[in-house]
């Protein structure tokens, strides 16, 4: 595989071990859609231990192949604490509408989210940069291209950039659809509202 072409042999992530399996509300797990919420999700909270604390941070990412990659300047600490190829957890959420209820407790969310599991690696191939970064820019920005619309980043700056791939393990992706389900939700002679609001 050349440096500069997108990882294809990492197989789609999916659960494979109890940290991944959905417990509460199993009906909503979704895994075949783990990679439809990975390209749709906006942000990335990426959670690491350092000395004994835990750590979480959101990035703007690129997702490809069962790899999630995030960037940041040099000075980035969490960056430079992924590339040791320690065990990260990262979790993409997209809030799709705000659901209300007739009933207090039964007020709830339509949502598609993710959990990960891998490992990160320092990318330090400015090629390799480039071709994620712009893929990441065209995920964000549809429709833009340099230079028509903005100048395409030196080998100056993608060498101070820093760009950490992390490997996805395994994952379980779960997700809400519908309308209010509270058990006074359809009745018209119960006092109070309920309706779906999008986001």
């Amino acid at each position: 595989m050349d440096e500069t072409s997108p990882p294809n042999d990492h197989p789609a992530p999916a659960p494979r071990t109890d940290r991944t399996r959905i417990r509460r509300h199993a009906d909503r797990a979704v895994p075949a859609r783990i990679e439809e919420f990975l390209r749709a999700g906006l942000i990335a909270h990426v959670a690491c231990v350092e000395d004994g604390e835990p750590r979480v941070i959101p990035f703007l990412y690129h997702y490809e192949a069962g790899h999630i990659y995030v960037h940041g300047s040099p000075g980035n600490s969490t960056l430079h604490l992924l590339g040791d190829g320690r065990s990260v957890c990262v979790a993409v959420t997209r809030l799709v509408d705000l659901v209300a209820s007739k009933s207090a407790s039964d007020h709830s969310a339509n949502y598609q989210s993710v959990v990960a599991y891998g490992n990160g690696r320092p990318i330090t191939d400015v090629a390799e940069k480039r071709r994620i970064l712009d893929a990441m820019t065209a995920n964000y920005f549809p429709g833009r291209t340099t230079p028509a619309d903005y100048a395409p980043a030196t080998d100056d700056d993608l060498g101070r950039m820093e760009l950490t791939d992390i490997e996805i393990d395994e994952a379980s992706a779960k997700t809400r659809e519908g309308g209010p389900s509270g058990p006074h939700d359809s009745d018209s002679d119960f006092p109070g509202s309920a309706f779906a609001k999008p986001v």
